[in-house]
């Protein structure tokens, strides 16, 4: 069956593609590679699955697709629903198996641009909290009114050629 699917996704466009036909290869290509998708069929010969499906969620931001035995499915989703794989029964048809690896590949990619910016607004709100805790500072220290405080750290940025963030952060360290 690996093979077989190994051939349709790369002929399907999915590169590149390689298969693993255990726990433990799977678990090496894991660390070894960045992956963009996994699909596991359960049960594999040294372990039931759900443990290897745990592991790539945890070491990958991948789409995660398990394929799992009619009798499986029931405890199998109740326990891996939580991160999000994608669980299908046994025998699959390819069109099922393209669309669900197509929609774990698009969530994947729609998750992967939303922690890159709760990223990039944590740090524009950790910036700006220690630029306030710096004008503040100024403030206090040397009796100046927040507009000027802002402008002295503003200036510094300019003339140092660095950003307001680390003007701040040095303002913060000569005061406290």
């Amino acid at each position: 069956m690996a093979s077989s699917m190994q051939a349709m996704l790369i002929k399907e466009g999915f590169y590149p593609v390689s298969c693993a036909h255990s726990a433990n290869e799977a678990r090496r290509s894991i660390i070894n590679t960045v992956l963009d998708l996994v699909i596991i069929s359960t049960p594999l010969p040294d372990e039931q699955g759900t443990d290897l499906v745990f592991d790539a969620h945890d070491k990958t931001s991948a789409g995660i697709v398990v394929i799992a035995r009619p009798d499986q499915l029931l405890d199998m989703q109740c326990s891996l629903e939580k991160i999000g794989a994608l669980i299908l029964p046994k025998p699959i048809n390819r069109l099922t198996l393209l669309q669900t690896a197509r929609f774990a590949l698009s969530v994947r990619n729609s998750m992967t641009q939303l922690i890159n910016e709760r990223d990039r607004l944590k740090k524009r709100i950790d910036e700006s909290k220690i630029l306030e805790q710096a004008k503040w500072i100024l403030v206090e220290k040397l009796n100046m009114s927040e507009p000027q405080a802002f402008r002295l750290i503003q200036k510094r940025a300019m003339d140092l050629r660095l950003s307001q963030a680390l003007v701040a952060e040095e303002i913060i360290k000569k005061y406290e």
